[in-house]
Parts: structure tokens; sequence; C-alpha cells
């Protein structure tokens, strides 16, 4: 696929493309650049723990998009409906946010919540996350858009939250 934008041309390449390897194994040329590029390939994107209560698979929490660099991902916990509501998101949502904060030496933990999930909404406030913005109409969901809420906490925040 070729895209001629009259001064350049934007071609389609392969992830393995030899030309692109060599251009990003120059940390100065990057340093403004994405920071996917920066950190190895083996550290992993994402780490999703399962939520299990007497051998059952509940559900799951995890972190996303981690950037290794920046010290920062977005955690995510899904719970099935019969498990909703008892604490078991809470539960698992808080150990994820300690973990991050004490084992992976995060910086920043971040969250997405969407508007009509007000569980959630109330969860996320009450474990310390501020909103930090609304990504406007960011969910298509039975036949409607749906804004989705940003969060964040801070590892000084979470320490003064929690380390009292």
């Amino acid at each position: 696929m070729l895209m001629n934008l009259g001064e350049i041309t934007l071609r389609y390449s392969e992830p393995g493309d030899p030309e692109l390897k060599e251009l990003i194994q120059d940390v100065e040329e990057l340093y403004p650049m994405s920071e996917a590029r920066m950190y190895p390939d083996k550290m992993p994107k994402e780490m999703m723990f399962r939520i299990e209560k007497e051998g059952k698979l509940i559900g799951e929490v995890g972190y996303k998009t981690i950037k290794w660099f920046n010290r920062k991902a977005e955690l995510s916990v899904i719970l099935t409906k019969e498990f909703q509501g008892k604490g078991y998101g809470t539960q698992a949502f808080k150990a994820l946010v300690k973990f991050g904060f004490e084992k992976m030496n995060l910086h920043r933990i971040e969250a997405e919540v969407i508007a009509f999930n007000e569980r959630s909404i109330k969860m996320i406030e009450k474990l310390g996350f501020i909103k930090e913005g609304t990504l406007r109409e960011g969910k298509y969901s039975d036949g409607k858009y749906w804004d989705i809420y940003r969060y964040g906490i801070l590892k000084y925040e979470y320490e003064s939250l929690y380390k009292k």
C-alpha cells in the first residue's frame, strides 16, 4: 500500500523491515518519539491474572498497555455477573494497585470506566483514583455511544492513602 502525500510518501512496511530496525536503534533519534520502540521486546506489554473463587474462574484483573520506560500501566478488571457487587473486583483491583506500585515500581496507574458503570466508578474513586478526563462517546454499546472516564493514581498518592 502506498500513499503519496506530495512531499512525502507513506509506504506500508512489515515489522521486520531492516532499515526501520536500524533507525530505531538510535535512542537519541527516538527520545521524543514512541516509547514502545525504546524498551526491549522481552518486556511484557500486559500482565493478566485469573480471579478464582473456590477453584472456579470468576473473572480477570490485569495490566494492559504497560509502558516500562514511563513506569505506567492501565489496570482492568472483569467479573462474571454472578460475582459482581460482592467486593471481589475491589479486592483484586486493590491487590494489583499494590503490586504495581510496590513490586513493579510503577509511577502511575490508569483505568477507564464506561459512564454507565456506576459501581466501577464508585469503586475506583474509593480506591483513590482521580478522574482526569472524558473520552467523549468513546465506547459503542447496545446501539449507543457512551463516554469513557479516564482515571489515574500516582505512586505518592497511593503511599499517602495506604502507607499511613
